[in-house]
């Protein structure tokens, strides 16, 4: 067996092993207690800021169209939890989640872009390098934002959702929301208001300066709905479709 194997084994047993623990004293504590064992776990396994992998460069556009996508991978340990008498007295706990066992990230070209949490258990954005053997990728869209561009988009929609609220909460500031709200600020048909909210989020952040060059070179949303021939409301809500229809739901509705 090779080392990389033996890490991912031990990587998954200890996933086992503090999920467990974790879990079986936050049951008795209801959804808030189920989440906080949850994140714990999480916490264990690596949480906070990762190394940032998108090259160094000004935000701008691309020639052509780039295919924007969402996808999903499973929390290492998922389907253990899944087949326990945890994961079925879990189910009677909690009604109609999203399987927190599930993650969610807006792809394009070589980098995914998702957000994560930070040591304070706080949504934090991250991105990495694609692998296509670890997502299942969904097409959902278009964008001419090249990646520095994608990588500043998904700095801002993590600092709008930080305004909001800091700590990450499993239905109201997730990844699915994140993947949302970073589809909607990137695709076709929003570039001309992506460089308005960009400009305006670095002036309250004090990182960095876009380009009036950059900004007189974005299109008016009329130009692009033309080339895209799909309204970027039709685009989020086949996005929103996907991840309903694709992420498993924990509902005790049918539980025994």
């Amino acid at each position: 067996m090779s080392d990389s194997e033996n890490e991912s084994n031990s990587r998954s047993q200890r996933f086992k092993s503090f999920l467990k623990a974790g879990l079986s004293k936050s049951l008795t504590k209801g959804k808030d207690g189920l989440l906080k064992g949850k994140l714990h776990v999480e916490h264990t396994l690596g949480l906070g800021p990762q190394p940032n992998v998108i090259p160094p460069g000004e935000p701008g556009l691309t020639l052509g169209h780039r295919t924007v996508a969402i996808g999903w991978h499973p929390v290492p340990g998922g389907n253990w939890l899944a087949e326990t008498v945890l994961g079925q007295l879990i189910a009677k706990k909690i009604n109609n989640y999203p399987d927190p066992t599930q993650h969610w990230a807006v792809l394009v070209g070589e980098y995914c872009h998702q957000l994560w949490m930070d040591e304070n258990l706080d949504v934090i954005y991250i991105n990495g390098k694609k692998s296509d053997s670890e997502w299942t990728t969904y097409e959902i869209g278009k964008t001419r934002l090249n990646d520095e561009a994608l990588r500043q988009a998904g700095e801002m929609v993590i600092y709008n959702m930080r305004t909001k609220r800091k700590a990450y909460n499993l239905i109201s500031n997730n990844c699915q929301n994140f993947a949302l709200n970073m589809l909607d600020a990137i695709q076709v048909g929003k570039h001309k208001e992506f460089g308005t909210t960009l400009a305006i989020y670095q002036r309250a952040t004090g990182k960095g300066s876009i380009s009036d060059l950059f900004l007189e070179k974005l299109p008016q949303a009329q130009e692009e709905e033309q080339e895209d021939q799909r309204p970027p409301q039709e685009v989020l809500q086949n996005a929103y479709q996907v991840m309903d229809e694709h992420t498993t739901k924990l509902d005790t509705h049918h539980c025994h």
